[in-house]
């Protein structure tokens, strides 16, 4: 009895010291976002006041250029060879590369090619290795990271944004001032490209701890009033974050309004509550002004085919989109009301991959921002895929990025080419071009992976085409029953009329077999296993309006998680 006791007494003791422990961690991250919110006060009326004009912008981008390969090694000496927690310093040492080698075989050989030749030999980490979900194994090296190893020490003080974690845990980072100032150099380049100058801006995205904020600082950097923000309402986890972030936002929108040349309050809008932004450009049209409007893709085809339901055109409209491929479907939707597009690429919603081309020969093309990073296509093409896919690596040059990035998978793969498209980005140096972005994401069930590649062509236009519904109505989900067993759900908006599911069914299972042996064998099992089934249920959307082909089921927020709300 008296040992039963002592161990009840010893797990007490455990969980209050882990309950202490959490309290004590809690605090220490409240007391941080309050210093990095009393920072950002008192620097933003400056930021805000230091324009940077098209001409500084073309210098700034040239003169980086210039000095891209410098700056990393004066980055990779610093924060990684002097740094001996560094996780990449584990990754270089194994591989047997130190500094000096590293420094002679980029005189030799160049940036780029120095990087392919590390990523060969193990120094580059999986979207999985530096999320922390994963183990970093090389030969018989290995060890386990967490994001927050890559925190770069910054002196400019800057706000917390967290990544969308769509398919994945969320990541949250701190924003610098000193980087959306680096980012604005590409940006009024790309503005200049598509004389968005002239255009009444608006934004169509979620407040903090969304990125979309970015957008507005770096079009006040660059002199040039954003006039509406259309913001979807996000949950948060508790009562707490969704004070911060609400507060922080006001505070960021009333330094705006007060030093910058205009901020929108945000507008809160459901997710179907469309019609105020078609409304807002129908406005601009009547006042004979085009209107451009920054959001992710799915949002900008809800936009779209809410104009078309209106009996409204949007001629004269540009879209940019991002946080998502922007497929075919979504690209007709648009053209449908006679608005255009142009994208974006980032990472995180922090590192800022590239800006739309001003002469594309793809829809999602842009013009990869090599001041800021360094990408290649990992040397070794993923392993179980029946086409060669080469992830993307990304390695951040500056000391002001949010992260130290080095060869870092992101989850894409994508295709580079240089060409001379006569824009001004390119006219600036600004000459590799990235297009096609996927992801691969796979699917995992009965001991069997599936990489998914492009889903895009089932479910924006096969299905619709022969189901009915439009792109966003079909969405496949992979999650546990209540028995644990994972199932591969087809989610299918309520709104389609009455469908034949097991009509609908055989055509999600031969669209899963086609191509190889393999996923022919593979959908077999799945199929004997139970683990294909329907859902008359709306697709997920991120908190910023994506829907992706695939959705992983992830535990909700709590039962205290609020709407965004700003009041003001």
């Amino acid at each position: 009895m008296a040992g039963i006791q002592l161990r009840r007494h010893s797990l007490v003791n455990h969980m209050t010291q882990a309950a202490l422990k959490q309290n004590y961690l809690q605090l220490t991250s409240d007391l941080k976002k309050v210093k990095n919110t009393l920072a950002l006060a008192a620097s933003l009326p400056c930021f805000l006041r230091e324009r940077v004009t098209l001409e500084q912008a073309k210098e700034g981008i040239q003169t980086n250029l210039e000095t891209r390969s410098n700056r990393f090694l004066d980055l990779a000496r610093a924060r990684i060879y002097e740094c001996p927690a560094s996780p990449y310093l584990r990754l270089l040492k194994h591989a047997g590369c130190d500094f000096s080698d590293l420094r002679a075989h980029v005189h030799s050989h160049g940036l780029e090619s120095t990087l392919e030749r590390l990523a060969a030999e193990g120094v580059y980490l999986t979207s999985d290795e530096y999320k922390g979900k994963k183990e970093v194994i090389r030969g018989g090296l290995s060890f386990k990271v967490c994001p927050d190893d890559f925190e770069l020490p910054h002196s400019s003080p800057g706000f917390l944004t967290q990544s969308s974690g769509t398919n994945n845990q969320p990541v949250r980072s701190l924003s610098p001032l000193e980087w959306i100032g680096l980012r604005t150099l590409a940006t009024g380049v790309f503005f200049f490209a598509h004389n968005l100058f002239s255009y009444s801006h608006a934004l169509y995205d979620a407040i903090l701890p969304a990125s979309s904020i970015n957008h507005l600082l770096v079009n006040a950097k660059l002199g040039k009033r954003t006039d509406r923000w259309f913001a979807r309402t996000i949950p948060f986890n508790n009562r707490l974050e969704g004070w911060y972030y609400q507060s922080a936002t006001h505070l960021i929108v009333q330094l705006g309004k007060w030093f910058g040349p205009g901020f929108p309050t945000p507008e809160l809008l459901g997710a179907d509550d469309t019609d105020r932004i078609v409304s807002w450009i129908a406005e601009q049209k009547r006042l004979d002004k085009n209107s451009y409007l920054t959001t992710v893709a799915s949002n900008a085809a809800r936009v779209a085919r809410k104009a078309w339901q209106m009996g409204l055109s949007l001629e004269g409209t540009k879209f940019n989109v991002a946080g998502e491929p922007f497929t075919e479907e979504k690209e007709k939707a648009i053209q449908k009301v006679g608005a255009t597009t142009t994208s974006r690429y980032s990472y995180g919603g922090q590192v800022s991959v590239g800006c739309g081309c001003g002469h594309p020969s793809y829809r999602d093309e842009v013009h990869v921002n090599q001041h800021l990073l360094a990408l290649i296509g990992h040397p070794r093409p993923l392993t179980g895929v029946d086409t060669v896919i080469h992830p993307l690596c990304l390695t951040t040059l500056d000391p002001a990025a949010p992260r130290l990035l080095l060869n870092v998978q992101n989850g894409d793969y994508v295709k580079l080419e240089e060409r001379d498209c006569g824009c001004a980005l390119q006219q600036v140096g600004l000459t590799l071009h990235l297009h096609h972005i996927r992801s691969f994401e796979k699917l995992t069930s009965e001991g069997m992976n599936y990489f998914y590649g492009d889903l895009y062509e089932l479910f924006e236009k096969a299905l619709p085409g022969e189901f009915g519904g439009s792109p966003g109505d079909y969405q496949l989900v992979e999650e546990e029953d209540s028995n644990g067993q994972t199932r591969l759900t087809l989610l299918v908006h309520p709104g389609i009329g009455q469908l034949d599911e097991k009509r609908v069914l055989a055509r999600l299972h031969a669209a899963f077999a086609d191509g190889s042996r393999g996923n022919r064998f593979m959908t077999g099992v799945w199929q004997n296993a139970g683990t294909f089934r329907m859902r008359r249920e709306v697709p997920y959307a991120s908190p910023r309006g994506k829907v992706l082909p695939l959705h992983i089921r992830r535990h909700q927020p709590s039962s205290d998680s609020e709407p965004a709300s700003l009041a003001g």
